[in-house]
């Protein structure tokens, strides 16, 4: 496969530091399909498979228009010239419908209301270029709490290649929640793409904990009035590239969005997260704010960050702000006299820095496999 970029930003930038987009300068083939399981599905809940064609017509017939644009803030150019715009961008897209063998179509049906998490699990096995694709689509006035994993034994090695889209029609809500758990011989792309209406609104949570290379994104598109979005991201960097590249356009009124990322980065980690909120002509008294939390435990790291924020309109709030440094010293010393030595220490900052994201996810049973994920990552 040829080159290609994935998680370019939405407006063109000075990139002497390389924060425009991530480059992957062989991207492999894939080549199979996911084993994906379900717990049973509610009633109201439908699961179907479909070709790569037919997808692009559902999402052709179903999701909001978008004419590809050139301009963002009035700069130019802007990369994302996708009809449904996704974090990845539009050459992962391309290069994920050439390689898709099927689609799998999640629907709730109109005014249904989903109280159990619906668990879905995806496993990779060692050795597999692997790529799976969903829609997610919930019906006018109704709720759904989605829970997806991607799993593999500890020493697999591989690709894993994922796209979401998702459409939620008026007043609907969704909790998505993404759980990385692959090891660390995997390359992992996650790509997710979301289109809001009036009144809909979107909690995503998303831990990336596995896999020595990581290359995530998501775009969400507020394009009805008092729609809202907030995504709750956790990752874990060690010896290798882990690239995110979150973006929130801000179409309708008075729409909402807070972004939160809280990482670690161990030895030999490189990091880059770009984020991106754009206020777009129309978003009248929309507010957006970004936060993000890093901790560093060693010396030989790198740490990009680049948040953004764009603007076309004036009667709005938007809000960044970044926290980014290694164990303080004091609190070291501290600990050392209560008989907790260094080691102890960043793994108890590392617990409540990424235990924060993992109690929201939607199931117990998750929780717990999380956090012993953890715990194993930084033991001695």
């Amino acid at each position: 496969m040829d080159r290609i970029q994935v998680g370019h930003i939405p407006s063109i930038t000075w990139n002497r530091l390389k924060t425009n987009a991530a480059v992957i300068e062989k991207a492999p083939v894939l080549d199979v399909s996911v084993d994906t399981t379900f717990q049973k599905l509610p009633e109201g809940v439908s699961v179907k498979t479909m070709s790569p064609d037919d997808a692009a017509k559902w999402m052709k017939a179903h999701a909001p228009e978008e004419e590809p644009e050139k301009v963002v803030a009035s700069k130019q150019p802007i990369y994302h010239p996708q009809a449904f715009a996704t974090g990845l961008g539009e050459e992962y897209d391309t290069y994920m419908r050439g390689s898709l063998r099927e689609v799998h179509l999640l629907e709730v049906k109109d005014g249904v209301q989903i109280e159990t998490p619906v668990l879905w699990d995806q496993t990779f096995y060692s050795g597999n270029q692997a790529a799976s694709a969903q829609i997610i689509h919930v019906g006018e006035g109704a709720s759904l709490t989605l829970a997806m994993t991607c799993r593999s034994s500890r020493k697999a090695h591989g690709t894993a290649a994922v796209s979401t889209k998702v459409l939620l029609e008026k007043g609907a809500k969704l909790t998505l929640a993404k759980v990385q758990l692959l090891g660390k011989g995997y390359t992992h792309f996650d790509d997710l793409g979301a289109a809001l209406l009036d009144k809909a609104s979107m909690q995503f949570i998303s831990l990336e904990l596995g896999a020595g290379n990581s290359y995530t994104g998501a775009q969400a598109e507020l394009v009805g009035n008092a729609s809202a979005f907030q995504a709750k991201v956790g990752y874990i960097a060690q010896d290798g590239t882990t690239d995110m590249n979150y973006n929130v356009v801000q179409r309708g009124r008075k729409t909402n969005c807070e972004m939160s990322f809280d990482g670690v980065l161990d030895h030999g980690a490189v990091k880059r997260l770009s984020d991106t909120i754009d206020f777009r002509r129309g978003s009248k008294g929309s507010y957006g704010h970004e936060k993000e939390n890093v901790l560093l435990l060693a010396d030989n790291i790198v740490n990009k960050s680049l948040p953004v924020i764009l603007c076309e309109e004036e009667d709005m709030e938007g809000s960044h702000g970044a926290t980014i440094g290694q164990l303080d010293q004091d609190m070291l010393f501290y600990l050392a006299s209560r008989g907790i030595d260094e080691k102890a220490a960043q793994q108890l900052m590392v617990r409540a820095r990424l235990g924060a994201v993992a109690r929201e996810l939607p199931e117990e049973k998750l929780r717990e496999e999380v956090r012993d994920y953890i715990e194993e990552a930084f033991q001695a």
